[in-house]
């Protein structure tokens, strides 16, 4: 008898057949369980791996042992006489047929059940959130508009440059037909002169815009090529000599030969140029100068921003954008400065995006601000939904409104739509650090930390510079119980980055709070205390709240987050430290609070789309 007989006589392929099949079925129902269970992908793996590393170790048993009537006997001790491995077979035979029957019916449920649709928010299904608005069947192309070289005598021409590459960038993006990268990713590559597939490659586009701007005087000379990434190939290129007062005659006649150019060689569909924003060159220059300080952040340029804004509207009170700007400028202005208070800030931010409305029912930035105002500081959370979902309306494939309403999805807790904003917005602005940042502290408000530390590390790395680009990282290796590296790196960003020392006092306290260090933990809060005082630094009442929580109990907590509601603090309605108010306390007090305008809405709008039971770092008060 030949060796493969033998195989098939000890029912060694029936062993392995029938193990594979029952395991990919238990396999699936373990899957299914860890899913309700939220537990981390690291878990199924570890399944995954076991039932691989099974399967030798079973064929190699059922070659050396066989099934009698008196139990498992080596195969060797057997009389062949007395051998039962047929009816061992047919056994076999029926396993198989029944798992696989059970599989079958778990495809089928996948496909047909698991998988339908079901709205349960704004954003009603990943279609949705992926979607770029392109009809059935047409092929999407990608272009990416890097920021044109100033190539003036004047390096403060610059901010014009710059401007121009970023308004091309928005008339393109307003083609349905066109996936356009981010602002943000586009311009990391200022100032390097890398090779155009290497760009191509980093932000996952087929085609690049490039060009430079010469001015002098009232004289501009625009040159721009379009060029395919995969073969360098130059799609259309062309040289403008123009007076400045034809400004926004150059940008339609560049968007429109882009897209011209497109159509030819790639099928997508030129559209008819956009109206100029304003009759005023001077307004537009000076809403360059505010967007190119904008874009920058940090409180200075922000503060200098909304003083350009305002001149560009004083000499076009109908400039739509200027108004948006203004909105957007306002509205981060409170996480970068405390020269603006929250309630000052909130108040000209919502006035401005309203004015912008009024001008531009379709100004997609106006709505975006006037519902982070509504959502944030506001708490008229039924409003800002609305507000978010009418700009994702007509701005699908703006980065910075798809960050924002996942950030707003995640703040009410719909954390599933959520993510799938925020992967997308990792998507089409795949170098700027923010989505990477965002989708981590998502992560980790689920307390998903392994798979925190992805993001994490990729904000970490896009921005080595910024110290609250590391602000993910560090929280992430605390709840991973890498204590070690987050004091580590918590030291370098202190030193090294000179980070805000309102940040560095909350890594401290969440580091000591993971490890139930209570004395460590009060000297860090009296250091809080201490320097939130005597510091401009970022000492958010609502932080101080949750530690003073965990140490000293309710009552003691409570005057603090009063503090933060009267201040209109983004992060008190923020879910990694209250979630929901039952969770922490019945103290009658405590409920009350958190009954508050705009509070009971948020609470209650939660409660709806969970309760989930682990949110946050909440673990219960820490002993004496």
């Amino acid at each position: 008898m030949s060796f493969f007989d033998e195989l098939k006589r000890r029912n060694v392929f029936r062993v392995g057949i029938a193990y594979a099949v029952v395991a990919w079925v238990l396999l699936q129902a373990i899957d299914f369980a860890l899913d309700i269970i939220s537990a981390p992908n690291w878990v199924m793996q570890v399944f995954f791996i076991a039932g691989a590393a099974g399967l030798p170790l079973v064929l190699i048993f059922s070659w050396i042992f066989e099934m009698t009537p008196e139990g498992i006997k080596r195969e060797s001790e057997i009389d062949r006489s007395d051998s039962i491995t047929h009816g061992t077979g047919r056994k076999l035979d029926r396993t198989i047929i029944i798992f696989l029957s059970l599989a079958v019916v778990l495809l089928l449920t996948d496909k047909f059940i698991l998988n339908e649709d079901k709205p349960s928010s704004p954003v009603n299904n990943a279609e949705l959130a992926k979607t770029v608005d392109t009809p059935p069947g047409s092929d999407v192309q990608s272009i990416a508009v890097l920021p044109f070289v100033n190539m003036s005598s004047d390096p403060e021409q610059e901010y014009f440059s710059d401007g121009l590459a970023e308004e091309l960038l928005n008339r393109l993006a307003q083609n349905p037909r066109l996936q356009v990268a981010a602002r943000t990713s586009a311009f990391q590559f200022k100032g390097k002169n890398l090779d155009i597939g290497n760009i191509g490659q980093q932000l996952k586009v087929a085609n690049v815009l490039e060009g430079s701007v010469r001015k002098s005087g009232n004289r501009l000379r625009i040159t721009a090529q379009l060029v395919r990434v995969d073969n360098g190939f130059h799609l259309w290129s062309q040289t403008y000599d123009r007076e400045i007062d034809d400004v926004f005659a150059i940008q339609d006649d560049i968007s429109t030969a882009i897209t011209q150019a497109l159509e030819v060689e790639l099928g997508v569909q030129a559209k008819p140029a956009s109206e100029q924003p304003t009759e005023s060159v001077e307004a537009y220059q000076l809403y360059l100068k505010a967007r190119h300080l904008l874009a920058k952040r940090g409180g200075d340029n922000l503060i200098e921003a909304t003083r350009l804004f305002k001149q560009a509207i004083e000499l076009d009170q109908q400039f739509a954008q200027a108004w948006s700007g203004l909105a957007f400028t306002y509205a981060l202005l409170p996480a970068y400065s405390l020269k603006v208070t929250a309630r000052e800030a909130s108040q000209s931010a919502l006035e401005a995006a309203q004015t912008a409305i009024r001008i531009d029912p379709d100004n997609a930035e106006a709505y975006t601000m006037m519902a982070r105002v509504q959502g944030t500081f506001g708490r008229d959370i039924s409003t800002a939904r609305e507000n978010f979902e009418k700009s994702y309306q007509l701005a699908p494939n703006n980065a910075d409104i798809v960050n924002l309403y996942g950030d707003f999805l995640t703040r009410i807790g719909d954390f599933k739509s959520a993510e799938l904003m925020e992967q997308r917005a990792t998507e089409m602005d795949p170098l700027a650090a923010v989505h990477y940042s965002d989708l981590a502290f998502l992560y980790i408000i689920q307390n998903r930390y392994e798979e925190a530390l992805v993001p994490a590390r990729n904000a970490a790395r896009l921005a080595p510079d910024s110290y609250d680009r590391q602000d993910a990282l560090i929280t992430a290796q605390i709840m991973t119980g890498d204590y070690a590296a987050a004091r580590q790196l918590i030291n370098f960003v202190a030193s090294e980055l000179a980070a805000d020392v309102g940040y560095v006092n909350s890594w401290w306290c969440m580091y000591y709070y993971q490890q139930g260090d209570r004395d460590n933990l009060r000297l860090k809060l009296d250091e809080r205390n201490r320097l939130s005082e005597s510091s401009n630094g970022y000492f958010p009442n609502v932080h101080t709240a949750f530690y003073t929580l965990a140490l000293d109990g309710v009552d003691a907590a409570l005057p603090l987050l009063e503090k933060s509601y009267q201040k209109k603090e983004s992060m008190l309605g923020w879910p990694e430290f209250f979630y929901l108010p039952e969770q922490i306390s019945d103290n009658p007090d405590w409920r009350a609070f958190w009954q508050k305008p705009g509070l009971s809405e948020l609470m209650e709008t939660r409660r709806q789309f969970g309760p989930y039971e682990h949110i946050g770092y909440w673990k219960g008060e820490l002993g004496s």
